[in-house]
């Protein structure tokens, strides 16, 4: 069996799975293929790619959502009169990475956007539930907003989402930053993105960075772990991310956040 064949049965059957079907066939394929370099045991290649998953994907719902439900409610609070933000604040907290932010949502944009002033464009990559915090931005109805994630599910509802709250400016398609192309915007957000990416290709954080077309990028990190513990993570995150970037004589400031930290890069 060569290794494109192999990859291809690998990728299959994690398909098969409930839990992975939803995951963007090229991010699948990437992740499978680079551990097959590594090792053609068909098995140990399959159980280290869905450890993976689980890690830059599956761990940020402690229980997946059922966006059929989820959609049903959102038109309830809806036509019972609730704001557009009253009625996306309780799918924000489906999410953990996402549901972080919401104590902080009042400035989090507000204080970025004093830094980059308000953009035409924006992108969010690995973007999560996190196109719903639009309704925090006060972005002009002239932006453009594009939302990119590796979730084919989570892609549809969002869209389905902004359909229902008449949101004209606004998209969610699949993407990855690793094997998709990088399109230009004022500001990139990086939201949380850059460990996830070091956990799949050394590197890959700083790689980006270069590689992105756009005025601004918003990178930021966890204040704490998925389970809670802060054991100096932000200034773990802190050094190291200045450390990587110092050389590039990129102007920087630094925002401070309860529950996240963010770095505003001037490219």
């Amino acid at each position: 069996m060569d290794n494109k064949e192999l990859v291809d049965r690998i990728c299959q059957d994690i398909k098969k799975s409930k839990k992975y079907k939803s995951v963007y066939d090229k991010t699948m394929y990437r992740i499978v293929r680079d551990f097959s370099l590594k090792n053609n045991n068909q098995k140990i290649v399959e159980k280290k790619a869905k450890n993976l998953l689980h890690q830059i994907w599956g761990a940020f719902y402690a229980t997946r959502p059922n966006f059929k439900k989820v959609l049903i409610r959102l038109e309830t609070d809806i036509k019972s009169g609730k704001s557009a933000q009253e009625s996306v604040l309780p799918i924000l907290r489906l999410q953990s990475s996402v549901a972080e932010r919401i104590p902080i949502l009042s400035d989090f944009y507000k204080k970025i956007f004093e830094v980059t002033g308000v953009p035409n464009s924006v992108i969010d990559y690995a973007c999560g539930l996190n196109p719903l915090t639009l309704f925090w931005m006060d972005l002009p109805a002239s932006a453009k907003y594009q939302a990119f994630d590796i979730d084919q599910d989570q892609t549809d509802f969002l869209n389905e989402v902004f359909g229902i709250l008449k949101v004209k400016n606004a998209t969610v398609a699949l993407g990855d930053v690793l094997c998709d192309q990088l399109e230009y915007a004022d500001v990139v957000f990086l939201l949380k993105l850059l460990p996830c990416l070091e956990h799949q290709k050394k590197d890959a954080g700083m790689e980006l960075l270069k590689k992105l077309s756009c005025k601004y990028i918003v990178v930021s990190f966890p204040v704490k772990s998925l389970g809670g513990k802060k054991a100096g993570m932000a200034d773990f995150y802190r050094n190291h991310f200045k450390s990587m970037v110092e050389k590039e004589g990129w102007g920087i400031i630094e925002i401070w956040f309860d529950t996240e930290l963010v770095f505003v890069i001037k490219k």
